[in-house]
Parts: C-alpha cells; sequence; structure tokens
C-alpha cells in the first residue's frame, strides 16, 4: 500500500451505497438523517446521562422492589423509594412523607439537583435516549476528556444538610459501579484542545461555589458544545492552516441592544452568518477527513482499534516535515484517491492536483458534490438547532446573530474574572478566548450591565484603569 490505503477505503466505504467513516472514530454528535430541535432550550435533559459518563456508574432501578416499580402512584418512583427505605409508625405517615419528598425533589417532574451527586440520577427521556446518549459520549470523549477533579466532584457526597444526607444514603444503594458494568471506549475524537482546557478550568472554578455550580453547569457545558462545533467549521473551512489550536472569537450582541446591517455582528465574515453560509461543508468535510485518516501515518494504523481522525494540517505537516518525497507520494494517492471517489459516486473526475494544497480542497469538493445536499443541510443545521433562541437570536431582515442573555453573560464574567479582580480590557481578552468579540457599541452595553450589578471599579474611563470584580 502507498501512504493512504486505498484497498482498505475501496472494502470499507467504496462498495457501499452511502457514505460511512470506515475505521476512525466519530466527530460530532450530529444526525444527517433528522434536524435535532429539542435540545436547544432543554440541554439540561442530557445532564444525567452526562454525568453518569463522567462517573461511570449507573441507576439500577431493578434494585428497587416490584411493589414500588409497578405502582400506579402520582409520587416519582425515586421519591416512594426513599420513603420505603425509613421506618414509619404507618403507611399514611410514610406516603405523607413521599409526598413532601416528591415536592421538595421533583419540580415538574424534573429532579431538583439540590446536590451534584444527584445529577447521576437525572432521568433522560426516552425520546430523546439516542440523542442523549450520544452527546453525553461526546462531551466526556471531547470536552470533559475523563479529567478526574471534576468526576470527583460529582461522587462526592459530603453535605452539612440533614435531609439530603439522608436522600443521598437512600438513593445510593441504587449506584452500579462501573466493575458491574462497561461504558463504550472512547468514539469522537477531540480536536480543539484549548476549549477542552478552558472549559475544564471554568468547571474547576464553579466547582468551588456549589449552589452556582448546581445552576450553571448545563448552561455553561452548552455554550462549550457550541462554541466547539462553530470552531470546529472554522477550523475545517482553513484546511491546512487549520492547527486547531486557535480559537477564532465571533461578535455577538446582547439580547436587548438593538443593532443594524452595519454592526460587526452581521458581518458575514465575523458573525454568524459565516458559520450559517458554510454549515453544509461539515458533513462532507469531516467525509474527506474520515477517508483521508486511512493512512499508515495515522497512530495504531496497523492495530484493530478505531483510528482518530486527522485533521488537513496534521495530515499536510506530516508530509512537509517527513520530505519532498513523501509529500509527493501523498499527492499522488490522493489524485488516485479522488479518481476512484468520483467513480464510485459517479461525478466527473477533475484534473490532477499538482500540491497537497489544491489536493486537499479537490478532494474536498468531490465529497461535497458527491453528498446528497439534504444530507449535508441537515447535519450542518445541526449547529443552528443547538443554539437557536439561546445563543442565536433572529432580527428581522439580517436574520440570526449570535446573542448574549443577561443571565448568561454574568455567568461568563464570573468565569472569566474567577477569584482576583481583571482590568476591564482583560475581560475583553477572556471573552474572546472563549469565542465571544464585542464591538465598540457591545462594550459599552458590557460596561453598562457592569456598573449595574456594583461590580466595576471604575478609576476613569480608560480601559486599563477600569477593574472587574469577582462576581462569586
Amino acid at each position: 500500500m502507498g501512504i493512504i490505503d486505498l484497498e482498505d477505503l475501496k472494502e470499507r466505504i467504496f462498495t457501499k451505497k452511502n457514505h460511512d467513516i470506515g475505521r476512525v472514530v466519530d466527530v460530532l454528535p450530529f444526525q444527517s438523517t433528522k434536524r435535532t430541535t429539542n435540545l436547544n432550550t432543554e440541554f439540561h435533559k442530557i445532564s444525567g446521562d452526562y454525568v453518569r459518563h463522567i462517573t461511570e456508574i449507573r441507576v439500577d432501578e431493578m434494585a428497587i422492589s416490584s411493589d414500588i416499580r409497578e405502582n400506579k402512584s402520582n409520587i416519582n418512583i425515586l421519591s416512594e423509594y426513599i420513603a420505603s427505605e425509613i421506618d414509619f409508625e404507618d403507611d399514611e405517615a410514610r406516603h405523607d412523607f413521599g409526598k413532601f419528598i416528591d415536592e421538595y425533589l421533583f419540580n415538574q417532574k424534573r429532579l431538583n439537583t439540590i446536590h451534584p451527586y444527584l445529577f447521576n440520577f437525572v432521568a433522560t427521556e426516552e425520546k430523546i435516549s439516542t440523542e442523549a446518549g450520544k452527546y453525553a459520549r461526546f462531551l466526556q470523549d471531547v470536552l470533559l476528556q475523563k479529567d478526574q477533579e471534576i468526576k470527583n466532584f460529582f461522587i462526592n457526597k459530603e453535605t452539612d444538610d440533614i435531609l439530603t444526607e439522608l436522600i443521598i444514603t437512600n438513593l445510593d444503594i441504587l449506584m452500579q459501579k462501573k466493575t458491574d458494568y462497561s461504558f463504550p471506549k472512547e468514539r469522537y475524537q477531540p480536536f480543539l484542545p484549548s476549549i477542552s482546557q478552558l472549559y475544564k478550568e471554568d468547571l474547576r472554578f464553579l466547582s468551588k461555589h456549589k449552589e452556582y455550580f448546581i445552576q450553571t453547569f448545563p448552561q455553561l457545558t452548552h455554550y462549550y458544545t457550541f462554541l466547539y462545533a462553530c470552531q470546529l467549521l472554522w477550523n475545517f473551512e482553513q484546511f491546512e492552516d487549520g492547527d486547531m489550536d486557535r480559537i477564532q472569537p465571533f461578535y455577538y450582541a446582547f439580547e436587548w441592544e438593538s443593532i443594524t446591517k452595519r454592526r460587526k455582528v452581521a458581518d458575514p465574515l465575523r458573525g454568524y452568518k459565516f458559520i450559517q453560509g458554510r454549515a453544509k461543508n461539515l458533513f462532507p468535510h469531516i467525509h474527506t477527513l474520515s477517508q483521508l485518516s486511512h493512512n499508515k501515518w495515522n497512530d495504531n494504523y496497523f492495530e484493530e482499534e478505531p483510528l482518530p481522525v486527522m485533521s488537513y494540517h496534521k495530515l499536510y505537516k506530516k508530509a512537509t516535515e517527513k520530505g519532498e518525497d513523501y509529500s509527493l507520494e501523498l499527492l499522488n494517492d490522493m489524485n488516485d484517491l479522488i479518481a476512484e471517489y468520483t467513480k464510485w459516486r459517479g461525478i466527473r473526475t477533475p484534473e490532477k492536483a499538482g500540491t497537497l494544497e489544491k489536493a486537499f480542497k479537490a478532494y474536498f469538493e468531490c465529497v461535497k458534490e458527491g453528498t446528497s445536499s439534504e444530507v449535508a443541510s441537515k447535519y450542518g443545521k445541526s449547529i443552528e438547532d443547538l443554539a437557536a433562541s439561546v445563543f442565536l437570536k433572529s432580527r428581522g431582515g439580517i436574520g440570526y446573530v449570535l446573542n448574549l442573555k443577561h443571565d448568561f453573560t454574568l455567568l461568563l464574567v464570573a468565569v472569566s474574572v474567577k477569584e482576583e479582580r481583571i482590568p476591564l480590557n482583560q475581560l475583553y481578552k477572556e471573552l474572546e478566548k472563549r469565542g465571544i468579540a464585542l464591538d465598540y457599541y457591545s462594550r459599552q452595553e458590557l460596561v453598562k450591565l457592569l456598573d449595574s450589578h456594583n461590580i466595576l471599579d471604575k478609576k476613569s474611563d480608560s480601559g486599563d484603569s477600569q477593574y472587574v470584580k469577582p462576581i462569586l
């Protein structure tokens, strides 16, 4: 074989009707057959599945007696179970206590996570169980990456509240440890280490403020999921120049401010319009890279484990580091691959590329042409579905723009500032590290917001002479 294992690709992919990722792991939890419309405003619903992937424990409801499981009571099964584990004088007292626990623990059937440990018990609705499982695995593999400190936070049962201690103690026997079953191995490829690092830093800081963590954990995780998808698309669009270490901030506007088409938030290259216009490229980029990753330079290629997906940048860097002969060999392999792919999809074969840079773009264009436009559109619009009405707002004729709500802005300020006050200009830099740029007018709005919450030390109008105080 050459550098690219063309024979393997022929056998694994080019004999099938539709695109397949072959031996490599997946990149995003998006679907190409339907759009994700029920997670944008209810991202908290996957938090239980996600935390159980973090802690590697799960709830075994079969440990609850069949009498309780089969009882058609209005009280949640967990509330009934807790009440059943405590001695009472009579059944009426037990029932009353069960109702009390139910009102305390459940709000409109949703578990009230009064303690981080209780995230392990947040049930996943059956109608979103498939999506929730994919997102939970993705978040663990790509963002958290088995961070031990965060895992310890979610398995720590310590509390200074007697009622919470009673609840945790009685629910704990329902937990199955990892020795009783196994989670699947990593299924998603982490591409953007700086985003993962920031996410973990922010979670560790919030974990020092337990109540605020409980309140904001789903929201922060939701944002980082959206950020990751946007940044991944931006990097893919740079081809060999997308080194995955740099975050490209996009312009946001505050929900309450008025904007015009001249604002940077409405710019076709610096705002959401860039993401919106290129989202349909996400599916062909992923399949282009999945196929190119079937190469002998890939880690553990000759072993049976699923392969990591190599970025354009990584593959290009490998070739240039190895020298001109290897670059030429890879180029020839790619031209052969293009010919084989176009034959499979029944599309025109372009002229042979003369450079690796041109070959990357040529193969991507072939995969794009060979992909159903409906499939590519549905897959790409998962970004919009993930953020609509939360991190996106429709602005009439301008269309969707990136959006910051009041509570989320305060969360961003909290994790950006952390324990010590920082200059206002440093806050802008911290926001940009998290993918958020603000133009002059939005910065003025942020100053007003900080001032209204009394967290701005204003020595003068200079950004270096104004300090933002910690919120927590």
